[in-house]
């Protein structure tokens, strides 16, 4: 895959548009690197979805865990945003992805 092209795809949840990247396999490891707890091999959900909601979901921007309504509704907007780093946006339901310029 070409290291300069992003693929976004955009998904209604709850009545809002969202926007994801996805932005290469080095993003996904980054993201679990990032997410470890301090002095364990465990993934900090907190780390995780923040993570997600900063570099993979780019709009809307500025989002939080406190942006949303509901655990369920920040599970299924993070849960979406986790697959398309991982990149299985590709063979889904969401085909809308567009490429976008890196």
């Amino acid at each position: 895959m070409d290291k300069n092209k992003f693929y976004t795809v955009k998904k209604e949840i709850n009545g809002k548009e969202y926007v994801a990247q996805f932005a290469g396999v080095s993003t996904a490891v980054r993201a679990i690197d990032s997410s470890y707890i301090d002095g364990t091999s465990t993934t900090s959900t907190e780390k995780l979805g923040q993570y997600i909601l900063d570099n993979i979901i780019v709009e809307p921007k500025g989002l939080t865990a406190d942006s949303f309504e509901t655990l369920e509704e920040y599970n299924e907007v993070t849960t979406w945003g986790r697959d398309v780093m991982y990149g299985k946006f590709r063979n889904g339901a969401d085909t809308g992805a567009g490429k976008a310029k890196g």
